[in-house]
């Protein structure tokens, strides 16, 4: 029995053909700033989350009210399903969490899955500012280089992308190259663009190049203050 819940406060047969996209705080945090960038602008409906077993006790307010660590969205327009993922599960529960999305997401026969990752720009050697690959049940192709052979791809991502392949989901992954020492707000613009494109969307990114240092900034101390909070024993953490 899996120790992950998926709760939707919506009618599924909805949702039946629509497209699902997440992604993670790694490198970059590129693809939490592009899920959440993507949601708000879409003005989207929150419609569900995610629980898990050791379920992280942190909450907060976001532009569209009480966040929860895993928080599920609509977009009735252009038929969307986004899982916005707010900090990530832990390690121990990253199979699980993986496995019983990606299963939750073939049973409501999304049509295609888009995953939201990053590269390491260190590593970056040509002129391209993003890599991508796909399972073998996807169709789409991107003008863009794919990821080079035998290069290695982990985290929570990589487990998306694996349950994908094993349940025969078409999935592509956009893996924008970004900086690994701090939060990259451009890397998620690049990846914005691409899903502009992808789904005839006209998200502007404008916000991600010009506030770049602002967003930054900001999610940076969002992010030492969880991992602060989150460290601390029982009777040290703060309770509001």
């Amino acid at each position: 029995m899996s120790n992950v819940k998926i709760i939707i406060k919506k009618d599924l047969s909805n949702l039946q053909g629509a497209t699902f996209i997440t992604g993670f705080r790694t490198i970059g945090e590129v693809g939490y700033l592009a899920t959440r960038h993507l949601a708000l602008k879409r003005n989207m409906e929150r419609i569900g989350y995610v629980v898990t077993k050791y379920y992280r006790d942190v909450t907060f307010l976001d532009e569209y009210g009480l966040a929860t660590p895993f928080d599920i969205f609509y977009d009735k327009e252009k038929h969307l399903i986004l899982l916005l993922n707010h900090i990530l599960p832990f390690q121990r529960e990253w199979n699980d969490f993986a496995n019983a999305v990606i299963k939750w997401v073939k049973g409501v026969s999304v049509n295609n899955v888009l995953l939201i990752g990053a590269l390491d720009k260190r590593y970056k050697v040509g002129n391209e500012n993003l890599k991508w690959l796909k399972t073998s049940k996807c169709n789409m192709n991107l003008d863009y280089p794919q990821l080079d052979k035998q290069l290695l791809m982990v985290g929570p991502l990589a487990l998306f992308t694996l349950h994908a392949e094993i349940e025969d989901l078409p999935a592509l992954v956009l893996l924008p190259y970004a900086d690994r020492e701090r939060t990259d707000p451009v890397a998620a613009a690049t990846a914005i663009e691409v899903l502009n494109k992808i789904l005839n969307l006209s998200v502007s990114v404008n916000e991600l190049y010009e506030e770049a240092k602002r967003i930054e900034e900001d999610l940076q101390k969002q992010m030492e203050l969880l991992q602060r909070e989150l460290s601390r024993g029982g009777t040290d953490r703060v309770y509001m």
